[in-house]
């Protein structure tokens, strides 16, 4: 019994992971992100590579690779953009400029006060890693910074992240 029920797990297992990358394999772009960062300027996902970061202050493993994200920032060599997306929930606006402030990170920052930008993405929760194509095709989403969106980024610049 308990390795009918294992197998069955495993079977059940298998057919989300299938299932998650046929939906990312065939879904259909994102409309643009259209906003302002919190320097008051204009951004745009349209048309670019974007690497997207949905964060918050008060999520341990977001502030854990906001190094990272500063590093790819840095490394993106005009291959790809990088916009940090605040999600807003239990924020301020000055209490996130007080935070990348405090530590020199210098990336577009964009606040999410109304949550229509997280929802756009589907974005369930922090950290969330999304990168895009230039069309707004999804390449890549994961929930921290892994192996493999370091490869995607590092293959789009050449440098290792």
């Amino acid at each position: 019994m308990e390795t009918i029920m294992k197998t069955n797990l495993k079977t059940f297992l298998t057919g989300i992971v299938l299932l998650a990358l046929s939906a990312t394999a065939s879904a259909k772009p994102y409309p643009p992100l259209q906003a302002r960062t919190l320097a008051d300027q204009p951004i745009s996902s349209s048309g670019k590579v974007t690497y997207l970061k949905f964060w918050a202050t008060w999520c341990a493993y977001c502030v854990e690779e906001m190094p990272l994200l500063q590093q790819a920032f840095e490394n993106s060599k005009q291959s790809y953009q990088v916009i940090a997306v605040n999600v807003g929930f239990n924020q301020t606006v000055e209490g996130v400029k007080t935070y990348l402030n405090r530590y020199g990170y210098r990336f577009p920052t964009v606040f999410d006060a109304t949550g229509s930008i997280t929802r756009q993405y589907r974005v369930t929760g922090t950290p969330q890693h999304i990168l895009l194509d230039a069309s707004g095709k999804e390449i890549y989403r994961s929930a921290l910074l892994t192996d493999e969106l370091r490869q995607h980024l590092a293959t789009l610049t050449g440098a290792k992240l």
